[in-house]
């Protein structure tokens, strides 16, 4: 038994689904489903029952999983000792970012990696909350913000704040919002986000309970092309607070005085490479810049 056969018996486990699993051990479907073969030979046990809608653990699958989860902790924590006894860290983070960096606080958290180690450095990649979820999830990328909920398992995810938001309007609309009922603001044009945008279910959210629709006008997939169709006046839409801020200082925008929901950010990084030592040291560089408790506000979906 090696533990690649646990890493891949652990994927098939969270993603009961053999191609998924593939992708995300950056191998093949058939190469996944013999390995799986393989390890339950050596252990003379069946860990899953195959059905036409993916894959089951069975009972002995379900007690095995705690165990190959716990052995490839173990493992994990062996090489970040080992690393730690070499000294400074060296290498790269992936990091997915759904947000302007300065908003992501990134500036300070790369001066505070550079003077703990010099020679770490992070790779930004711009993405969407749902997208940067799922790559983090397949090892496409080692870390990531995101906006809202997880519902994905094998995630190690640390809340950094909950950030208000606001209603914001083109400025020439101000006397049509300037009192307006939710069910006017419903009747005017807004710039939506896609389905998978947890935007997109706070603007939902704040229509529930009334019995208008808001008029979907345009739907865009970034914030820049939000503000963009805002500053036309092609539409109204929901945004952070900061940004409402910026918006009205500017002069292209204004805020409607209802009240709004806030929006979770969080960072996800892989429940089993939490003790990497560049993933520790990415966590304690997000700790000292948000100035928060990760023991109290770290969360693993299983």
């Amino acid at each position: 038994m090696e533990l690649h056969q646990l890493k891949i018996f652990v994927a098939v486990a969270e993603e009961k689904h053999l191609t998924r699993a593939a992708e995300r051990v950056f191998s093949s479907q058939p190469a996944v489903s013999a390995q799986i073969k393989s390890l339950e030979e050596q252990l003379g046990l069946r860990l899953f029952d195959r059905t036409p809608k993916g894959m089951t653990l069975t009972p002995a699958g379900e007690k095995l999983l705690v165990q190959a989860r716990s052995t490839l902790a173990s493992a994990a924590s062996l090489m970040s000792a080992a690393k730690s006894l070499q000294g400074s860290i060296v290498g790269e983070l992936e990091v997915g970012t759904n947000s302007d960096i300065s908003f992501l606080r990134l500036p300070q958290i790369m001066s505070t990696l550079k003077q703990q180690h010099p020679n770490f450095t992070l790779s930004l990649v711009q993405s969407m909350s749902a997208d940067i979820l799922r790559d983090v999830r397949k090892g496409h990328q080692d870390t990531g913000f995101f906006f809202g909920p997880n519902s994905l398992g094998g995630l190690h995810c640390i809340k950094l704040a909950e950030v208000p938001t606001a209603v914001v309007a083109p400025t020439a609309w101000a006397d049509k919002i300037a009192q307006a009922s939710i069910e006017s603001l419903a009747d005017m044009p807004w710039v939506y986000t896609k389905e998978s945008c947890p935007f997109y279910l706070l603007k939902e959210a704040l229509f529930e309970h009334c019995q208008a629709k808001p008029e979907k006008a345009l739907f865009v997939d970034t914030e820049e092309s939000i503000r963009g169709f805002i500053r036309a006046e092609q539409g109204m839409s929901l945004l952070r607070e900061d940004d409402a801020e910026q918006a009205e200082k500017e002069g292209w925008g204004i805020r409607w005085t209802g009240q709004t929901p806030q929006l979770p950010l969080s960072v996800a990084v892989l429940a089993n490479r939490s003790r990497e030592p560049e993933i520790a040291a990415w966590i304690n560089a997000l700790e000292e810049t948000w100035n928060i408790e990760t023991e109290s506000n770290e969360q693993v979906a299983g």
